[in-house]
């Protein structure tokens, strides 16, 4: 009876867990993957055009070896904040969501990497990332 009563749950629960996921968390999940890989210079070229106009490829995999490379592997994230905006300071105006991770890394306990994506062409494109 309890086993059947956990599955019902489970059941009803889910689709009200999957409308709680943040618009963009994948896309941003997959791009923050890449760069926990060190490709910085893919992070790069899978990045929308306003984050390329920018900063050049090269600059970019310069920083992430100066700023990311250093904090090791990642060994927790979880999302703790979301927000979708129209408009935001220093870009054009368009569909946005601004992701804030709570990330654990193997030489930095606690930091907040925040990451902008913007929806081009029917799709989430990272066009911001920093971290604190």
């Amino acid at each position: 009876m309890t086993k059947n009563l956990i599955a019902a749950l489970l059941v009803l629960l889910s689709p009200f867990a999957w409308s709680q996921q943040s618009t963009g968390s994948e896309p941003a999940k997959q791009w923050l993957t890449i760069i926990d890989t060190g490709a910085y210079a893919e992070s790069w070229q899978k990045a929308g055009s306003l984050f390329k106009t920018q900063l050049s490829q090269q600059r970019w995999v310069e920083t992430l070896q100066g700023i990311r490379a250093p904090l090791g592997e990642v060994i927790s994230r979880s999302e703790f904040s979301a927000g979708n905006f129209s408009s935001l300071p220093g870009a054009p105006d368009g569909e946005y969501v601004v992701l804030q991770y709570q990330t654990r890394f193997q030489n930095k306990a606690a930091s907040t990497e925040i990451l902008t994506l913007s929806k081009k062409s029917g799709q989430w494109l990272t066009v911001g990332y920093f971290i604190k």
